[in-house]
């Protein structure tokens, strides 16, 4: 198995977890770079899709999948659902056979392979977004920004491409990817 990308979304999700826990109680109402979600809707967002790719990994179906969509992931204590979710969905990445595996994702059929990519990509953007929403350090992860720019015109979204990341002026590590967010709903490149 292919631990490199495996090891990016580990190093994506440490960069979330830092800034999820600098929110403050009055942050959570804050607006995001996605018009349509506040910090709340954007960390939900991110552990659902976490919650997501673990049951296409296990075979569900994407009706089912795709149902979860407008549930609230994070009940009383964000920060411990996304560890548990990201944990979750790092031991099914890790089964035998997961990399190849066919998901029957809402959007089309993915391989285990081509989820993870997608989680290292959503997770990467979202840290961004979270960042820049509750005033905290927008540096990225080098290696992982370097993957989702990699991936950014390769990136099939059903029939459609996803948005193209872009690089601003800076230069990393500062550097401040950006997919538009209404990719993410509606069957976008995150699960």
């Amino acid at each position: 198995m292919n631990v490199w990308p495996l090891a990016l979304l580990t190093r994506a999700n440490d960069g979330f977890a830092r800034r999820l826990a600098l929110i403050q109680p009055h942050q959570w109402t804050a607006t995001t770079p996605c018009a349509a979600w506040d910090v709340r809707g954007l960390v939900n967002h991110v552990v659902g899709a976490n919650r997501r790719s673990t049951m296409l990994l296990h075979g569900a179906a994407a009706d089912e999948v795709d149902a979860t969509r407008v549930a609230d992931h994070l009940g009383d204590d964000p920060v411990a659902s996304f560890v548990t979710t990201t944990a979750e969905l790092t031991t099914a990445f890790r089964e035998p056979g997961a990399m190849s595996r066919i998901a029957h994702h809402p959007a089309g059929e993915r391989t285990g392979a081509q989820l993870l990519a997608t989680r290292v990509v959503d997770v990467t953007v979202h840290t961004w977004d979270l960042a820049r929403s509750i005033g905290a350090d927008e540096s990225l992860d080098p290696a992982a920004v370097d993957f989702a720019l990699t991936l950014r015109d390769t990136f099939e979204v059903g029939r459609r491409r996803a948005p193209s990341l872009r690089r601003p002026e800076s230069r990393l590590p500062t550097c401040r990817p950006k997919l538009d967010c209404s990719t993410c709903r509606d069957g976008g490149p995150a699960p």
